[in-house]
């Protein structure tokens, strides 16, 4: 199963800067502070949105999960990865990319 998604970036920025909070209660802590560290938090959540939001399209045909049970963390590499609350699904494959207007990321469930 694979899930796809893109997002604009200035949709993020724009909520970053006008409703911190209500974005920050859209992602979980670890990903929160993970954006946090880099140099444009926006982008950086943008893109988990996306992945988070592709990860539900590809399991959704097994299983329906929302998008608080959905963390993206990163290994040591840098590659990001999934893990799922209550669902034990080790093989989701996630690419996250950007633009400097859109993020997008796919989730490839094998």
């Amino acid at each position: 199963m694979i899930g796809i998604d893109i997002e604009s970036i200035s949709r993020f920025k724009n909520l970053f800067v006008k409703k911190n909070k209500l974005l920050q209660k859209m992602f979980n802590p670890s990903e929160w502070n993970y954006a946090l560290t880099k140099a444009n938090p926006p982008q950086t959540l943008t893109g988990i949105w996306c992945a988070k939001e592709a990860v539900v399209k590809a399991v959704y045909p097994l299983e329906q999960i929302f998008i608080k049970d959905i963390t993206i963390n990163y290994k040591t590499s840098g590659q990001p990865f999934a893990t799922i609350t209550n669902l034990d699904i080790k093989s989701i494959h996630i690419s996250i990319s950007h633009s400097r207007d859109y993020a997008t990321a796919v989730a490839l469930l094998t």
